[in-house]
Parts: structure tokens; C-alpha cells; sequence
């Protein structure tokens, strides 16, 4: 309908593109035929000039040198040396041997670059060089150096190729000149100059052109070659095979030029030079196409010229195209599809313009603008309609989904207090069915009492209704479940309000309490109760005897109650033993104080009873019934004893803290009577129950005890020295009460922790005796007895005479012992043999002067 088949636009443009090409065919061809020709003669002639330049260059470099040479082969002092030296083992002998060697070194001083000069003796096939010591190899010949052999040849100054010199190991050429005297060669002055500033003005030089330079040798061997990383490359390659035997050979005719050459298909520009006074010559290779490569890119940037005027042309076709053509063509378009999205959607550049198209667009995008906005308001009010409705679905959704998944009972009622909402939980909880609730009174469902005194408790929704704000039960609140079982609860209430502040219902919230009672009433007990007894601790013993210390509690009696040897009983039996000890004291305090008296542990061993309105002859009766409880039970073999003190507060003007600190003095002076005895009695059981668990034990205890006093007596020890001897060795393992029986009579090899379950035993006897005063003093010898002399031993590691005499005695005995007689994991030894183990061990486990001894006591027949 509103297709353009003839475009003017387009006609007038094709023109100006076919006018702009053919004028640009013209432009190129004369470009490509005269330019080409100037350009390639003008390379011709600069890459003339470059060669010439770099040939100029490399001359005035070697041209120093070679003037060195020229010099130095006049010198006096060299021509005499060459001609007086008949045999190299002289020369360091000739006068003017360290004369020589300087002036050659300070040649060498002369430049950088003279890595080393020298002068070659033609009779003796030697070199005498700028360093003093030095010696040239047996087997050195002169005249297998091309620098030698060219120089005496061509009888002047000559350059050698590049080579790697034996005596500086690097790089260099040669500049050599031969020494005469009256036409008799003597031999020849050299100067070895490093090459590393050629190659530098080699490579500057071919950086700077565009082609390709080289250094060639007038026999056609290649000095240096931009392919080639070094000069030493080069070694083997000649001119040649690069260029072929034509243009090889005017390179090497001795004149300069330029020829054009053609290798592998492309053709190039020769340029060469010999450098004056030297057997080099330079070249320059250039390609044909890089001396083009100028106007090449001259063509190219007027290519670039045409395609931007080109881009200009058809940038104005599209200008003019999208001006006037494009909107009319638009607007036409935005018409047609009016009636299918009722409305139009002109750009906005088309209503700004103020000409023609301008005036049309606002006017037909007003007109159809008015039909349409009526019609879209309707849609967009459909659609929100639309998306609050999917909300709100969602919405239930969501909270019937939260409602079902809550672990704690929700009830929602209506503004008149009857319920609407329940979810699962409350089911459970309430025991009614949701239908069944439905419409209920709440308090028909929520029936609640108070556990304490069982009254009916005020509903939370009428506290809401009451109150407009959030409320909550008070704590032990019971629910009757519908079936009569009764709950503990917490719970919260909450007025459901709308826009306009008004109540319209209440949600409760509500969740079995039974679990988290239980365990706030486990924490409670555990604050003010002793875990292992049950009794009250130290904790509410504080607390009550503030709360006590009133007149009305008068008279008010504290009782101090300590249990004896309950340290004893745990190094020896265990602390399980301990433990059951503190129980059967407590339920022997119990049993004599009945239910209503105050008693806590406050302590690990120590225990107290508060008795208010309790006079000091009624507390002296409850003592004497305590101890009488106390002689009545039993643990075991174990002995159960106490020492109580008490004191009674009958004045208010008494501290209670001085009446607790007499309790206190009274109990402990008790103690010191009471407590030792219990220990002595404690000492006694622990040898009964170990002899009985271990009947070798005791024969094992009282052989040691015998060896040990034959052994103090060889030493003459005075005789109260041998009693706490013969003691100690009786009493050494007493510390095994707290070894398995197991262990001790296994008959197979301990494993590492069974072994250090033994060891403890020395430990053990000690802390076990140290109780006790009558053994105190032998503690420190049955903690020794297993000392070694070299201090490998345990339990404190000492060695020599750290050791008490007392335990190295026990440990000579008792190993001894061991050895003869049988145990369950091996066999007994004889005498002999366990004579010959003490002796091996002498100085090592055991104190070598009681091992002598001892061995005299075997020796003499007295044990």
C-alpha cells in the first residue's frame, strides 16, 4: 500500500558514486606508473648513501686499532725482544721481558675493547702477552692462526674473521701487523679487539632502514648477517648463498655499487662498500617492494579517502531518507496498525520538527492519542483487579500453610469473643476438633485454672477486649483438654484491629509448657542442691544462713562435719569410692536428722547442718545420733568416719561468722584425734585387701623387707636407720591397692597404658602414707623405689644420689626378689642368674656400691 518503487533518493545518489569512482580510477593509475618510477629511483639512491655511510663508520671504528698496530709494530723494545729470544724458556730471563709486558698491557688500557695484546715470535713459535706469567701450550703452532699465517703472507696489517679466543674465551677479530728489521721478519704485534661494538652498529643500522645489512670478508666468509643472532654464526657462511655467484662476486670485485637482484621470487636493491684499509666489505639489501612501500601506503590512504566520501554520500541518502521518506512512510504505518493496538507510537523527533511532517504527526497523534486513553484505563484497571486478587489468594494460602506448620496452638476468635480459626496444634493441645470449635465461646474451649490454687483464671481474649493491648498468662497456668487432662501452658494474646482502630477479634498464641517447666525446675534444684548427694550446697547454705540470722531463730546452732580420710580413700580405692563414701555419710546424717533439718555439703569433705530454735544440749543429742548412724554402716572395707564440731548463737549481739568459726575450731580439734586413728586403720584395711587380692604380695613385701635390713646392716646403718629401712621395703607397693588385680597377674607382656597404670603405684604409696603421721616420713622412699642410678627411671626422674639410700636399697631388694621368684609372666631365675643381671645393671639401674655389697651378703651365705 505504501511500497516507493521509484525512489528519487536513491537515483541522485548511484550518480554521485559512479562520478566519485571513475574520477578515482584516473587518480590511481596515474599514481601507480609515475610515482613507482620516482620512488624506486630515489630508494635506489638512499640505500647508496646508507652503505656509504655505515662503510665510513666501521672504517673510523677500526681505524684506531689498526693505527695501534701500525705503532706498535715499530716499537724498539718489541723489534729487540723478537730478535734476541732464541728459546721460549729465555724470555722471562731478557732484560726487557717486564718492559715488554707493561707496554702491551698498556695497549690493552688503551680501549675497552682490547681484550688482549700480544707479539708471536716467528723462530720460537711462542707469545709473549700483556699478562706476565703467561705460557702457551707445548703443542701451540703459529702457523695454524689464520691471523699469524695471514699476516706474515700478506706482509701488512690484516683482520681475521671472528673466532672465540683460547686465552679470553670471547669473541673478538685479530688486528695484526707482522715486526721486521731490515726486511727479516721477526714476528708479528696482535691486538684482539672484542666485536661487540660492531655488532652494535650493525644492529643500530638495521633498525633504522628498512633492510637488510651485512659484513662480508673479501674471500666471501660472512662477518655479520641480520639473520644470524651473532657474529659467530656466520662461521661457514658466505656471500654467496645469499645472493648467487653474480651478484656474490661484484660484491667481492673491490669497487661499490648498487645492483638490482632477484632471489626466491623477490626482487631487491644491492648496495656495497669495501672499508678502506681492511679486507671488509658492507652491504645493503633492500626490497623493492619496502622502497615502494610508501606510495603503497599513499594509495591506500586515498582508498580510505574514498570509502569515507562514499560513507558521506550514502550517510545524505540515509539523512535525506530518514527526513522525509521514513516518516511519512511511519506515520502511514502507525494509521494502519491503529486498529489493531489502538494507539500510535510516533518518535518524538517527528512531533518536535516545525515543518510539514511535524504538523502532521501532532495532528494525527492527538486525534488517535484521545481514542485510546479511555480504552487503556480500563484495561489497566482490569489487570490491577486482577493482580490483587492473585495476591490476596496467595495470601490465604500462605497463612493456612504458616498455620498448619506452627508447632504452638493459634486461636482466632471474632469481635463477639466465638471462635473462628484453629489450627492443628490447638487441636492437640485443647483436644477439640476445628468443626467442633467453630463458633464456640472461647472459654467453652479455653478452660484455664491456676495450678496453684486450682481457681479459674480470667480469659485472656476478655483481658484483650479489656485492654486493647497484647497480654500474656501468668506462669503456672493449667489447660483442661477437652477429656479432662490438664496441660501446663504459656501463652499471648493479641487484639486483631482495622484501619479505623477498632477490635474486630483476638489471636492467641499458646504452647505446652511441661517440657520447659521440667527443666526450669531441674536448673532450680540443681542452683541450690549438692549433684552428688542430693543435699542442699554451698550456695543456699549461704543464702539461708542470712536469711536465719534473725531473733525468732534463736538459739540458732551450726554443726561442722568433716569426713576423715576421704583423700586417703580416693588415692587409694578411686574416686568412685570416694563418692560412694560422701553418699553413705549423707544418708547417715539423714537417717539421724529425719526430713525437717537444714544440712548442706559445702565442701569436698565437709558438711553443715543450720538448727534454728535449737539449744546446745539438743544439738549434742543430734551429733551423738549422727555418730551412732555413722558406726552402724557400712562400705565394704571401708572405714566410714567424721569428726563434728559445733557451737550455738543464743545472743543477737553474736556474729553468726564468730558462732561458724568456733563450729569450726571445735570440728577440727576433734579431727586431730579422730582423723588419725582413721588413717592408721585405713593403712591396715589397704594391706588386707591387697594381700587378699594378691596373695604374693605379702610374701613379695616381707622378702624385700628381709633383703633390704641384710643389706642396711652390711652397711652399717645404726639401727633407727634400719627400722624406717625395714618399714619402708614392708610397706613399697602399697600404692598397688590402686592397680588392677588383672594387671598385676597378667601373664603376658603389659601393654603401654597397663604400664603406666603400674607406675602410678609408687605415686599412689606415697600420697597414702604422706596421710598418715606415723608413715609420713616413709613416703619419700616409696616414691623413690623405683628411681634409676642413670635417672631413667620414675616417678620424679632422678639419678645417683639424688635417690635416697633407702630407695636404692628397695629397688636392689625387690628386684632381686622379683628375679627369684616365680611370677605370672615369667619363669624364676637362680641365684646366679639374677646375681649376674644385678651386676650387668650396676651403674646404670642400680647404686653400684649397694650392688657390691649385696653380692658379698649372696657371696657370704647369709641370706
Amino acid at each position: 500500500m505504501f511500497k516507493i518503487t521509484n525512489s528519487i533518493v536513491k537515483k541522485v545518489g548511484l550518480a554521485i558514486f559512479l562520478f566519485v569512482f571513475v574520477l578515482f580510477i584516473i587518480y590511481y593509475n596515474f599514481l601507480n606508473v609515475q610515482m613507482k618510477t620516482y620512488m624506486e629511483q630515489k630508494g635506489k639512491e638512499q640505500i647508496e648513501e646508507e652503505t656509504a655511510l655505515l662503510c665510513a663508520e666501521i672504517e673510523l671504528y677500526l681505524q684506531k686499532y689498526t693505527l695501534i698496530v701500525e705503532q706498535a709494530k715499530n716499537n724498539p723494545n718489541f723489534i729487540t725482544i723478537a730478535n734476541d729470544i732464541v728459546r721460549p724458556e729465555t724470555k722471562r730471563g731478557h732484560w726487557l721481558y717486564e718492559e715488554v709486558t707493561k707496554e702491551l698491557s698498556d695497549l690493552c688500557n688503551l680501549d675497552e675493547n682490547i681484550a688482549q695484546a700480544y707479539i708471536a715470535l716467528d723462530g720460537e713459535n711462542d707469545l709473549i702477552t700483556n699478562v706476565y706469567d703467561y705460557d702457551v701450550d707445548p703443542d701451540y703452532d703459529l702457523y695454524s692462526r689464520d691471523w699469524y699465517r695471514n699476516t706474515v703472507a700478506r706482509d701488512k696489517v690484516t683482520i681475521t674473521t671472528p673466532y672465540v679466543d683460547f686465552i679470553t674465551n670471547k669473541t673478538t677479530i685479530t688486528i695484526a701487523a707482522p715486526i721486521k728489521e731490515n726486511g727479516r721478519l721477526l714476528g708479528v704485534v696482535g691486538l684482539d679487539i672484542l666485536i661487540e661494538d660492531i655488532n652494535a652498529i650493525m644492529t643500530g643500522y638495521n633498525s633504522a632502514i628498512e633492510g637488510d645489512l651485512g659484513l662480508v670478508y673479501d674471500n666471501g666468509l660472512l662477518l655479520y648477517n641480520p639473520s644470524l643472532d651473532d657474529i659467530t654464526e656466520s662461521d661457514g657462511a658466505y656471500i654467496q648463498e645469499y645472493f648467487g655467484d653474480a651478484i656474490g662476486g661484484e660484491i667481492l670485485s673491490g669497487s661499490g655499487g648498487v645492483l638490482k637482484n632477484n632471489t626466491h621470487g623477490k626482487e631487491s636493491y644491492v648496495a656495497y662498500f669495501p672499508v678502506k684499509n681492511t679486507n671488509i666489505i658492507v652491504y645493503t639489501n633492500i626490497l623493492k617492494s619496502t622502497i615502494l612501500a610508501p606510495i603503497h601506503r599513499f594509495i591506500l590512504i586515498n582508498l580510505y579517502i574514498l570509502l569515507v566520501i562514499i560513507i558521506i554520500i550514502i550517510t545524505f541518502l540515509f539523512f535525506l531518507e530518514r527526513v522525509i521518506s521514513n516518516p511519512l512512510l511511519t506515520i502511514c504505518k502507525q494509521m494502519k496498525n491503529y486498529t489493531n493496538n489502538r494507539s500510535i507510537n510516533l518518535p518524538q523527533e517527528y512531533l518536535e520538527r516545525k515543518d510539514e511532517i511535524g504538523v502532521l504527526s501532532k495532528g494525527i497523534t492527538f486525534m488517535l492519542n484521545r481514542i485510546s486513553n479511555s480504552i487503556s484505563e480500563l484495561e489497566e484497571k482490569n489487570k490491577e483487579l486482577f493482580k490483587t486478587k492473585e495476591m490476596i489468594n496467595k495470601d490465604r494460602v500462605l497463612f493456612k500453610t504458616t498455620l498448619r506448620s506452627l508447632g504452638d496452638g493459634v486461636i482466632s476468635t471474632d469481635q463477639y469473643g466465638n471462635i473462628q480459626i484453629m489450627n492443628d496444634a490447638a487441636e492437640i493441645l485443647t483436644g477439640w476438633k476445628k468443626h467442633e470449635a467453630f463458633g464456640q465461646p472461647f472459654e467453652t474451649v479455653f478452660r484455664i485454672i491456676n495450678e496453684a490454687t486450682r481457681e479459674k483464671v480470667m480469659s485472656p481474649v476478655e483481658k484483650v477486649f479489656k485492654s486493647g493491648t497484647l497480654n500474656e498468662l501468668d506462669e503456672n497456668t493449667l489447660l483442661i483438654k477437652k477429656n479432662g487432662e490438664e496441660v501446663p501452658i504459656e501463652d499471648s494474646a493479641a487484639p486483631i484491629i482495622d484501619t479505623e482502630g477498632n477490635i474486630t477479634g483476638v489471636v492467641i498464641v499458646f504452647r505446652d509448657f511441661t517440657d520447659k517447666k521440667q527443666k526450669q525446675e531441674r536448673i532450680s534444684y540443681l542452683s541450690y542442691h549438692d549433684q552428688l548427694t542430693g543435699l542442699y550446697n554451698r550456695y543456699f547454705f549461704e543464702q539461708n544462713l542470712r536469711t536465719l540470722d534473725i531473733d525468732q531463730s534463736l538459739p540458732l546452732s551450726l554443726v561442722m562435719l568433716d569426713v576423715n580420710g576421704l583423700k586417703l580413700t580416693n588415692d587409694a580405692f578411686g574416686h568412685q569410692m570416694g563418692d560412694r563414701l560422701l553418699q553413705a555419710v549423707t544418708v547417715a546424717i539423714k537417717k539421724a536428722c529425719g526430713d525437717d533439718k537444714i544440712v548442706c555439703r559445702i565442701g569436698g569433705d565437709e558438711f553443715v547442718l543450720l538448727l534454728p530454735k535449737t539449744d546446745y544440749k539438743e544439738t549434742e543429742i543430734l551429733v551423738n545420733n549422727i555418730y551412732h548412724e555413722i558406726e552402724k554402716n557400712r562400705l565394704e572395707s571401708i572405714v566410714i568416719s567424721v569428726s563434728i564440731g559445733w557451737e550455738t548463737k543464743i545472743s543477737p549481739t553474736q556474729s553468726i561468722m564468730e558462732i561458724y568459726v568456733k563450729a569450726e575450731e571445735n570440728m577440727y580439734r576433734k579431727k586431730l584425734i579422730e582423723s588419725e586413728k582413721m588413717r592408721r586403720k585405713t593403712i591396715q584395711i589397704i594391706f588386707n585387701t591387697l594381700y587378699e587380692a594378691n596373695e604374693g604380695e605379702k610374701d613379695h613385701s616381707e622378702s624385700v623387707s628381709k633383703i633390704s635390713r641384710k643389706i642396711g646392716e652390711a652397711l652399717q646403718l645404726d639401727q633407727e636407720l634400719l627400722r624406717e629401712l625395714e618399714m619402708a621395703a614392708l610397706l613399697h607397693d602399697i600404692g598397688k591397692i590402686a592397680v588392677s588385680s588383672d594387671i598385676l597377674e597378667k601373664p603376658d607382656k603389659l601393654t603401654p597404658l597397663e604400664f603406666e597404670m603400674v607406675k602410678r603405684h609408687a605415686e599412689v604409696g606415697y600420697h597414702i602414707l604422706k596421710s598418715v603421721d606415723k608413715y609420713s616420713s616413709l613416703s619419700d622412699y616409696v616414691l623413690a623405689h623405683h628411681e634409676q642410678w642413670d635417672g631413667s627411671g620414675y616417678s620424679r626422674g632422678l639419678k645417683g644420689e639424688e635417690i635416697p639410700l633407702i630407695s636404692r636399697i628397695i629397688a636392689v631388694a625387690e628386684t632381686y626378689d622379683t628375679m627369684t621368684t616365680q611370677q605370672p609372666y615369667k619363669p624364676a631365675r637362680s641365684k646366679g642368674e639374677a646375681m649376674d643381671e644385678l651386676i650387668r645393671c650396676s651403674g646404670t639401674q642400680f647404686d653400684p656400691k649397694i650392688v657390691k655389697v649385696f653380692i658379698s651378703v649372696l657371696n657370704d651365705g647369709t641370706l
